[in-house]
C-alpha cells in the first residue's frame, strides 16, 4: 500500500516539475534558435553625397569657372578638382573621392541668381557682391566667401554720342534739355551701383521714373547681359556700365565706345575696383563645410590659372562666351581670391555708395561696416587655402 501510495506521488511530482519546465520554455520553439543581442555596432551606412545647384555666367567675370568643362585635364592633378560627367553635371573629386556633385546652371546675372537663392535653387553663386549685400538685407541667408576678380568693368556710350569721356557726358547731360537714357543688366549689380553712385557724385540727378523729365539720367533695367548690345544698337539707351567683353565687343562692332574704365572715373575711386565674388547659402555652408572648402580651391585654382594664362584662357573660353579670342584679350580684369586690404576697402566703399542711394531698408541699414562685415563676409574657408 505504502509502495503504490509512494509511486503516486512520485508520478505527481514528475509530473508538477514536467509542466514547470515546460512553462519556462513556452514561447520558445528551440533554445538553440534563441540568438544573443549583438554587441557589436550596427553597420554604418555610405556617407552621403550631396548635390549642389552652381551659378556663373558667360563672361569675363565668372565665366573661368567653366574651364572646369572645357578643359578638365588642367586641373585634374590637383587633390581637390572638378571632374565633368556630362555637359551641365561635374564631380567635386577630393584625393580621389567623389564629396559631392555639382550641377551648373547659367546664370541670367546677378539678380536671378539672388532669386533662386532664396528659394533654394541654387546654392553657390558667383555673381556681384553687391547682389549679396541686398540680398542679405532683404532677409536672405547667404555669404559671401571670397573675391573672384576685381576690375574689368566700363562705361559705354553709344558710337555716335557727342561725348568720349565721363566727365563730357557730364557736362552734355548737365545742358541737355531731357534726360539722358541709361541702362544696367541687373538691378542690384556693381556695375550699376557703380553707374549710379558715379553719376551722382558728379552732380547729376538720376531717376527710374520715365516720366520725370527734370532728371539728367533716366536709369533701365535691361534684364540680363545678353542685353546689353542690342539696346545699344536699337538705340533703347545710350550708355550702360557692364563687365568686359561687352564694353570691347561693342567697340569691335562699332556700335559702342567706351568712355572710362573704373580707373579712369573720376576722384580715383573705383580703381581696380573688386566686382564679383563667390557666394553661398548659410544653410549650405553650415551642412556642407568639406564640400564647401573643397569648392573655394577649385574657384581659388581657376582664378590663378586665369590670372597667370591670359592667352589660353580666352581661346578656351571663346565658344563659351561667344566672341573672338582677340577680344577677349582685351580683358582688363584681375583674378584672385585672396582677402586683401584692397577688397576690404572696396566693400566698404560700396556699403557707403549703396546706403547713399538708398538700397538698404531692412538688416543692413544704418549699422556700421564692422557688422556688415560679420554678417555677411565668412573668410574662414579661404584662409585654409593650400598655398
Amino acid at each position: 500500500m505504502k509502495k503504490r501510495n509512494c509511486t503516486k506521488l512520485f508520478a505527481i511530482v514528475l509530473t508538477v516539475l514536467m509542466i514547470a519546465v515546460t512553462g519556462c520554455s513556452a514561447g520558445n520553439t528551440s533554445p538553440t534558435e534563441t540568438k544573443p543581442q549583438s554587441t557589436e555596432e550596427p553597420a554604418k551606412t555610405e556617407k552621403e553625397i550631396p548635390t549642389l545647384n552652381v551659378g556663373w555666367s558667360s563672361e569675363l567675370h565668372t565665366g573661368n569657372m567653366h574651364l572646369n568643362f572645357l578643359k578638365p585635364e588642367l586641373f585634374e592633378k590637383n587633390p581637390v578638382h572638378l571632374k565633368p560627367i556630362s555637359d551641365t553635371q561635374l564631380e567635386l573629386v577630393k584625393d580621389g573621392n567623389v564629396i559631392a556633385y555639382i550641377n551648373y546652371m547659367y546664370s541670367k546675372g546677378a539678380a536671378e541668381s539672388t532669386t533662386l537663392m532664396s528659394q533654394g535653387h541654387m546654392d553657390i553663386a558667383y555673381c556681384s557682391s553687391t547682389a549679396m549685400l541686398t540680398a542679405y538685407d532683404s532677409g536672405v541667408d547667404v555669404s559671401i566667401l571670397c573675391p573672384i576678380q576685381s576690375g574689368g568693368v566700363s562705361v559705354v556710350a553709344s558710337a555716335n554720342a557727342p561725348y568720349n569721356t565721363f566727365e563730357e557726358l557730364v557736362e552734355y547731360a548737365k545742358k541737355s534739355d531731357k534726360p539722358i537714357v541709361g541702362g544696367y543688366h541687373s538691378a542690384i549689380s556693381s556695375p550699376r551701383i557703380v553707374l549710379e553712385y558715379a553719376l551722382r557724385d558728379a552732380g547729376l540727378t538720376v531717376t527710374e521714373d520715365a516720366a520725370d523729365y527734370s532728371a539728367d539720367v533716366l536709369l533701365m533695367d535691361l534684364k540680363g547681359i545678353s542685353n546689353l548690345i542690342p539696346s545699344l544698337s536699337s538705340g533703347q539707351v545710350e550708355l550702360w556700365a557692364g563687365p568686359v567683353p561687352n564694353p570691347q565687343n561693342a567697340e569691335a562692332q562699332k556700335i559702342g565706345k567706351i568712355i572710362a574704365t573704373l580707373d579712369e572715373l573720376p576722384n580715383g575711386k573705383w580703381v581696380d575696383f573688386p566686382c564679383c565674388t563667390m557666394n553661398v547659402r548659410n544653410e549650405i555652408k553650415e551642412k556642407y563645410p568639406e564640400v564647401i572648402q573643397a569648392m573655394v580651391q577649385v574657384t581659388s585654382d581657376v582664378a590663378k590659372y586665369a590670372q597667370n594664362n591670359r592667352q589660353e584662357t580666352a581661346g578656351l573660353l571663346s565658344e563659351f562666351i561667344g566672341l573672338d579670342k582677340e577680344i577677349l584679350m582685351k580683358n582688363d580684369t584681375t583674378y584672385q581670391t585672396e582677402i586683401t586690404e584692397h577688397f576690404t576697402n572696396g566693400m566698404s566703399t560700396y556699403y557707403e555708395a549703396m546706403s547713399k542711394i538708398g538700397k538698404f531698408s531692412g538688416r543692413l541699414k544704418d549699422i556700421p561696416m564692422d557688422k556688415v562685415m560679420d554678417a555677411v563676409f565668412d573668410f574662414t574657408f579661404v584662409e585654409k587655402l593650400s598655398k
